[in-house]
């Protein structure tokens, strides 16, 4: 198990200014913690509200951290509940669990909480592919 890692650019292979995650708290071999504090300066913020899109990209991030900075696609979102957006300056904290893994493809479960309030919950299915 990784935790407390803060050099992202070793857990995804996306790249400012299209990173929104900033932590890792923790990874392991089913599971993935991570934390994103939302900047002003974000590319998705708009009227300092991040949008659908950007926790949805936020979700698929944490996906990839515990992929292991695999190349990977979203195959599937199924069911996404947001009961609110995130605004700038609040910290998204994001869990991704494996529900199923067969071969190269991937179910998992994602929550994103800010505090004790969960904002939103999917189920992604993740295809990865090995970096060339």
């Amino acid at each position: 198990m990784i935790s407390g890692q803060t050099n992202i650019e070793q857990f995804i292979p996306q790249r400012p200014p299209f990173v929104f995650i900033d932590r890792v708290d923790a990874v392991s071999a089913d599971a993935a913690h991570t934390r994103y504090t939302i900047p002003a300066d974000c590319v998705l913020v708009s009227d300092d509200v991040l949008p659908l899109a950007g926790l949805m990209e936020n979700a698929a991030q944490t996906c990839a951290v515990r992929a292991g900075n695999k190349i990977g696609y979203i195959g599937a979102v199924k069911q996404m509940t947001v009961t609110r957006l995130p605004r700038v300056g609040e910290t998204l904290v994001t869990e991704a669990r494996v529900v199923q893994e067969v071969l190269n493809i991937c179910l998992m479960e994602v929550t994103t909480r800010i505090g004790d309030e969960q904002i939103a919950a999917t189920t992604l299915k993740i295809a990865t592919m090995e970096n060339e």
